[in-house]
């Protein structure tokens, strides 16, 4: 797996590429997704260069997806080489809590993602997913406890997570004791945390009161 940075760089040219390829024509209107990750990428690029002013950035819009994509590729681009030259320390500000540079930049690639399979999911076609998700998944392990402190209840202890990246490499996080695990496609596992698939259509398996515990809430 490349270092974190350069993936949300390739990444970001290769959602370019898909959203040229397939998204000019006849079709479906791809500019409010376009839209939705500019105003991400304008917050990602305001932690990096001005902590202070970081919040809430208005939603905007475009008249035409040429537009869109100009407009959303200079924030992100801008966005990637900030946070590439950040220094390590102190952590940026974001939505769940300070981040390291490292681990925004790991959320931007969640983000991106995100953002990409509901392109694709529109035009019809399968992204081509390589081990750069591997990023997306660490982030989904980290913030596995959004899920409970949006219905308040109190994470339990660390589940073992044991994905299979798109090269086969396996990717474990958590301990090898732990009493839950959840196991299987680590580009399932991606779609599962970011809300672009149900359980029930993936490979994957649950193993655990908590984990059986934690997919509730995260799909409630």
């Amino acid at each position: 797996m490349a270092d974190v940075f350069t993936d949300l760089q390739a990444e970001t040219e290769g959602l370019v590429k898909l959203a040229e390829r397939h998204g000019y024509g006849p079709g479906p209107d791809l500019t409010g997704h376009f839209a939705r990750l500019t105003s991400t990428a304008r917050l990602v690029r305001l932690s990096a260069e001005d902590p202070g002013s970081f919040g809430v950035t208005p939603q905007v819009s475009y008249d035409s997806l040429d537009e869109a994509i100009v407009s959303w590729l200079i924030e992100q681009r801008k966005a990637n080489a900030l946070l590439a030259a950040a220094p390590p320390e102190p952590a940026l500000p974001w939505s769940d809590g300070p981040l390291r540079p490292s681990v925004l930049a790991a959320a931007a690639l969640t983000e991106l993602f995100a953002g990409g399979q509901d392109i694709a999911d529109a035009l019809g076609v399968r992204p081509r997913r390589d081990d750069a998700i591997g990023h997306v998944a660490y982030y989904g392990v980290r913030t596995r406890d959004r899920a409970y402190r949006r219905h308040r209840r109190t994470p339990p202890g660390p589940f073992r997570f044991e994905l299979r990246a798109p090269s086969g490499t396996a990717w474990t996080f958590g301990p090898e004791d732990a009493d839950g695990r959840v196991a299987g496609s680590a580009e399932d596992f991606c779609l599962l945390v970011t809300g672009r698939r149900r359980a029930e259509d993936l490979a994957l398996t649950f193993v655990g009161e908590h984990p059986v515990e934690w997919l509730h809430l995260l799909e409630s």
